[in-house]
């Protein structure tokens, strides 16, 4: 049965016991020869052990963590695993598209690995990936790679490769705009990692590998930054298509990019995702 108590998601707990309290520390993890930073956060002791392990993607260029998710998360029995990315915000390494995928899917084994579920009393049948927009990219091309893993969530995810068609000139405009704070070889080395690998990263090529993984989406109606008919669009119609044990669902709200005005909503939907999954309902 599931250690989440949803009713925490928005509240604090009446009591804390000195030597059971909720804390972090800092992750200082090695992917592919490089240190990414961030944090790692778990719940009180009150809660039943083990917990389920979400780790938080982020978007391009990285300013926006989702903190709200990953603090409310916690707060309801979750240990949550916030990294920046190789090259982004003080971590090592370049940034490239391709390497926030292998970089999640070196976190997510280090998640389910018994070194880390022993030291945080994680349940390794228990771990989800999550990711915000480019953060979605990784969460679905890592999680498709990963047999064990419990579910994907996915916030307003973005398809790298969907405005290939448009251009270099288009496409690198939008790059330049954002990625200012990362540390890479330039947006044409970041571009040239898309075009190379589009057919590994294009969201509908991991029909095969999540067609029967859980996987909740969230869509902004008014997006103007993930197009959601040219981009999430393909996949979810074929997965809709696609029978299925495993729970598959798609929400969307009438807001944009950053779901502002419906996050308490969505944390909602994300606890609820979680404490059902672990439950097998």
């Amino acid at each position: 049965m599931s250690s989440l108590k949803l009713r925490y998601l928005f509240k604090d707990p009446h009591s804390l016991k000195k030597g059971i309290l909720p804390d972090y520390t800092s992750l200082d993890f090695v992917s592919n020869g490089s240190h990414i930073y961030g944090e790692i956060m778990w719940p009180s002791q009150d809660f039943p052990k083990p917990h389920p392990c979400v780790i938080m993607l982020h978007g391009y260029p990285g300013s926006a963590r989702n903190d709200d998710i990953s603090h409310a998360l916690c707060r309801a029995g979750c240990v949550v695993l916030v990294p920046h990315h190789r090259g982004a915000w003080g971590s090592q390494g370049k940034y490239l598209v391709t390497h926030c995928v292998e970089d999640a899917c070196n976190l997510a084994e280090y998640a389910h690995s018994k070194e880390f579920t022993e030291n945080y009393n994680v349940d390794p049948d228990s771990i989800f990936l999550l990711g915000h927009s480019m953060g979605g990219n990784s969460a679905l091309n890592a999680g498709k790679k990963l047999s064990w893993l419990r579910g994907i969530i996915m916030l307003a995810p973005y398809d790298p490769t969907c405005l290939l068609p448009e251009g270099k000139e288009a496409y690198l405009e939008a790059l330049l705009n954002e990625g200012k704070i990362l540390n890479s070889d330039g947006t044409d080395a970041i571009y040239e990692d898309i075009l190379s690998n589009q057919d590994e990263l294009r969201f509908e090529n991991a029909f095969d590998g999540v067609k029967d993984k859980n996987i909740l989406i969230f869509a902004a109606k008014y997006d103007s930054v993930s197009i959601n008919d040219r981009m999430i669009g393909p996949l979810w119609n074929r997965l809709k298509a696609h029978e299925t044990k495993a729970v598959q669902k798609l929400v969307e709200y009438p807001t944009e990019h950053g779901l502002l005005g419906r996050r308490i909503s969505v944390i909602r939907d994300i606890g609820r995702f979680i404490k059902n999954r672990r439950n097998n309902l």
